[in-house]
């Protein structure tokens, strides 16, 4: 399913009527899906993966950056799921209820499988409840991560498929020369101030805002070892293998987006233009 976007855009996008096209298939797949799988599965993919592909094609039909396209998607996505789960579950208790469900389910299947493999990885239920009630808190921030990463994925798909065929603008342009906006550093600058707020429900809000920030740092400070990468000519294994430590590897990762953050004031790629009160000490700046 986190593909499932993907056909519709190449099948709508750049053609005539591409919004009633990208609707249309999006309804069938939630009907197949509904009877193969029961109406909850229907109408959990069309709250969903469903709105958000109408979005993405109605949004890449209008050429907005994709930037935009991103947020608007997830946010939508967000939106909708969040909203159809609580009608049918009843309220926000039953909802958070369903989700440490499904974490416990999902941990009790993953020390099966460790079992099965003959690995004793048994985890003691404090530390069971502590993993769990620390992922509930963090989800709103998990889930927009994983909505945005969704789209963009997406979109690059469509775009390797059929983007540059059809679209007369460049959507993604040169990402290793990509930046956040100037202004994020603020958000992240309240967002970290929040975290100290003595209220439970504020610190909760802030942690998330500020997680959901630094990722598009570790997105920035990807672009920036994007560019270095391009300049030596690293082969695209080794460039795939250092991204995919990047983003395990929770040391290098704050590194990375340590960098995109001061990338505002140091400039790593020398993108901005020189400054004239800076030309006026010479040599030494």
């Amino acid at each position: 399913m986190l593909f499932a976007p993907a056909p519709v855009l190449v099948y709508a996008v750049g053609r005539p009527g591409a919004i009633f096209r990208s609707a249309l298939a999006v309804f069938l797949a939630a009907t197949l899906t509904t009877f193969a799988a029961g109406w909850i599965a229907g109408v959990a993919f069309l709250s969903t993966f469903g709105f958000g592909t109408i979005a993405l094609g109605a949004m890449l039909e209008r050429k907005y950056p994709f930037e935009r396209i991103v947020t608007v998607t997830a946010a939508i996505m967000m939106a909708s799921g969040i909203c159809v789960a609580l009608l049918v579950l009843g309220s926000p208790d039953a909802l958070l209820n369903a989700v440490r469900s499904s974490l416990q389910a999902g941990m009790a299947r993953g020390q099966e499988v460790y079992k099965s493999m003959g690995i004793d990885q048994a985890i003691p239920a404090d530390a069971q409840a502590t993993i769990i009630e620390t992922t509930v808190r963090l989800s709103p921030a998990l889930l927009a991560i994983t909505s945005a990463a969704i789209a963009l994925v997406n979109l690059g798909v469509f775009w390797r498929w059929a983007g540059r065929q059809r679209m007369t603008s460049e959507l993604f342009g040169d990402l290793t020369k990509w930046s956040t906006p100037e202004w994020l550093i603020w958000v992240l600058l309240a967002t970290g101030f929040g975290l100290f707020i003595p209220i439970a429900p504020v610190q909760t809000i802030a942690l998330n805002a500020f997680i959901c920030v630094t990722a598009v740092y570790f997105c920035h400070g990807l672009a920036i070892m994007s560019f270095y990468f391009t300049m030596i000519a690293m082969p695209p294994i080794a460039r795939g293998a250092i991204y995919l430590i990047a983003c395990v590897q929770p040391v290098l990762a704050a590194l990375v987006c340590a960098a995109g953050v001061f990338d505002l004031w140091i400039d790593f790629r020398r993108l901005k233009p020189p400054s004239q009160e800076a030309g006026n000490f010479g040599d030494f700046l």
